[in-house]
């Protein structure tokens, strides 16, 4: 069969290959594996998390009353927004051996997707941080005085909501240290084996 034939011509062409390049290149596709998963493994815990926040607030909002669930309901839709943006691009990442893609490529290709995961998290941070202290502040106002109206009567209230907003300042320096901590080494890392593989 000519199938047949063209299997034993690409076997007879891979045992063709050096001995002493096949185990650099297996090396370095499974050092390159390694530091994917790792990746992969903290992106998914990333991930998560969304889903470990935004789905008790949906309880919430279910029995809670009208404007405090109109609060939490577009909290929880911002929330899930995120996650779908982020697993657009986390199923973009590949990590099986794809025989019609170029290794280079393909590493190219994910860290571009684990990259941009970051830098939208980043963006999504910049923006919605600032609001997480006056966020909170509202859906407690809500839970006690039951609607915005009677809320944003208070005293001082105003007041109150813009002192809270420099809490966000402390979550965006915190996420970043994060992100530093745990993605910096294998982004380079990933980085180094791409070059390795541009001096090929």
């Amino acid at each position: 069969m000519d199938i047949l034939k063209e299997w034993q011509n690409l076997s007879a062409e891979m045992q063709t290959t050096k001995q002493s390049e096949e185990v650099s290149v297996f090396t370095l596709d499974v050092r390159s594996k390694d530091i994917l998963q790792d990746l992969l493994y903290k992106l998914k815990w990333k991930l998560r998390w969304i889903r470990i926040i935004d789905l008790p607030l949906l309880a919430v909002a279910l029995f809670s009353e009208t404007d405090l669930k109109i609060l939490l309901l577009a909290v929880f839709v911002l929330y899930e927004l995120s996650y779908w943006m982020g697993k657009k691009e986390f199923n973009k990442i590949k990590t099986t051996v794809d025989y019609t893609s170029d290794t280079k490529n393909v590493l190219e290709n994910n860290l571009c997707a684990i990259s941009k995961i970051l830098y939208l998290e980043k963006i999504w941070g910049y923006l919605i941080a600032p609001l997480a202290g006056p966020i909170g502040f509202l859906c407690y106002k809500l839970y006690v005085h039951k609607s915005f109206e009677t809320v944003f009567a208070l005293p001082n209230i105003y007041l109150h909501l813009a002192l809270l907003i420099p809490l966000g300042i402390f979550i965006i320096v915190l996420g970043n240290i994060m992100n530093r901590s745990l993605f910096k080494e294998q982004i380079a890392n990933l980085n180094e084996k791409i070059k390795e593989l541009s001096n090929h």
